[in-house]
């Protein structure tokens, strides 16, 4: 019995091993031939002891790379499309990188290449060239296609462009750039300074009286201090002026300055006229008078240290020639003790005074009546306009 027990646990074992080694077999053995293999793209499958081998393919569509060979166009699935849609591109795959490549054409002009070349600009190309008007008529726009930018070089003179262009520009043909400088003073000289842009508005007189706006500034009597018609305003064409006759004064009311110029226009009709500066009426009379004469005509510089005494300075009468009938200008320019006379911008009398020289006073215009100095003439004419009381400076005189 029991050896009958034995055999039969060998006989079971003998079986599985067996059995074990069937189905061994059987699980190992994955092919017999390639076509017991699995179909795999770009793959060739093989057998070898009894298992598949897949062996991938070159150059293969498919295969997840895009390969030498392969485009988008014949391999969808492994090549992208590189075409960015701008004609001045060439568009090609780099394999290598495995990327596309957009290359800009270069050699030849291109719209949409990103460069703006000669012969595109704004209008016919936006795509490369910019917009290089800055709306501003005062720029001359272009395009330097060297530097790959705009210039907008700015026109000089140019109206509209912020600057007031010397030479060129006013308030009256730009007023956009340059400024109104009339401050509306008769006594200021109105400029404007193109290197600082700005005005400038310096004092330059004192008083201005062209007799337009009346003589309110004016007081008129005569030898003995009364009140005379003999002075009064005429029309000459359009303008107004002042006219004197007989001896009879015309003298600018509360008025006195030290060292000024006084000028002034004035038209001999007939006989003779004094022309009072620094003059200081009152209990103190002193003045220095500017006497002009009739028959021969002749000027004088004349001192007077109380109302009734004259004395020459400045080298006694000069003979002079002035047209009757027309206008001349004189100038009577007093600087400490220095004194100028000016007849039509020609000096004709400069003065040291070093014997207790009057240094200010005011201005008074005389006419002289027939008894004083044209006996057997009649009694002086005289026209004056365009009275000025300026600044001087030490620069505006000439020393003796």
């Amino acid at each position: 019995m029991k050896k009958w027990w034995i055999f039969g646990i060998i006989g079971i074992v003998v079986v599985l091993v067996i059995i074990g080694i069937f189905v061994s077999m059987y699980v190992r053995r994955e092919c017999e031939t390639a076509t017991d293999c699995l179909t795999k793209t770009c793959f060739i499958a093989e057998c070898s002891n009894n298992k598949c081998v897949y062996s991938p393919i070159a150059d293969c569509c498919g295969n997840d790379r895009c390969e030498v060979g392969e485009t988008y166009k014949d391999c969808v699935i492994d090549c992208p499309n590189c075409d960015d849609k701008n004609n001045c591109t060439i568009d090609e795959y780099d394999y290598h990188e495995q990327k596309c490549v957009n290359k800009p054409i270069l050699d030849v002009i291109c719209c949409g290449n990103g460069i703006c070349e000669i012969g595109e600009d704004y209008e016919n190309c936006t795509r490369d060239c910019p917009n290089c008007d800055n709306n501003n008529n005062c720029t001359s726009d272009s395009y330097d296609y060297h530097e790959q930018k705009c210039i907008n070089e700015l026109i000089i003179p140019c109206c509209g462009s912020g600057i007031c262009d010397e030479g060129a520009e006013t308030y009256l043909n730009c007023s956009i750039d340059c400024p109104n400088c009339d401050d509306d003073n008769k006594l200021t000289t109105d400029s404007f300074n193109y290197a600082t842009q700005e005005c400038e508005n310096p004092v330059t007189h004192y008083f201005i009286d062209d007799f337009e706006s009346g003589t309110e500034n004016w007081v008129f009597y005569d030898a003995e201090g009364k009140p005379t018609t003999a002075w009064h305003t005429i029309m000459d064409s359009s303008n107004t002026i002042l006219r004197g006759t007989g001896h009879n004064w015309a003298k600018l009311e509360n008025k006195r300055w030290t060292d000024y110029i006084l000028k002034v226009r004035f038209k001999m009709i007939k006989g003779s006229m004094q022309f009072n500066y620094r003059l200081n009426t009152g209990d103190i009379f002193t003045r220095y008078t500017v006497q002009i004469r009739e028959y021969p005509t002749r000027i004088s510089l004349v001192k007077s240290t109380d109302s009734n005494t004259h004395f020459d300075v400045g080298g006694g009468e000069k003979r002079i020639q002035l047209d009757k009938n027309r206008w001349h200008t004189l100038e009577i320019r007093g600087y400490d003790n220095i004194l100028n006379v000016y007849i039509d911008d020609k000096l004709l009398i400069k003065h040291r005074d070093t014997e207790y020289p009057i240094l200010s006073g005011g201005v008074a215009f005389e006419c002289m009546g027939e008894s004083e100095f044209l006996v057997g003439w009649g009694e002086a004419e005289f026209l004056i306009d365009d009275v000025e009381v300026r600044l001087i400076g030490e620069g505006d005189v000439v020393y003796p």
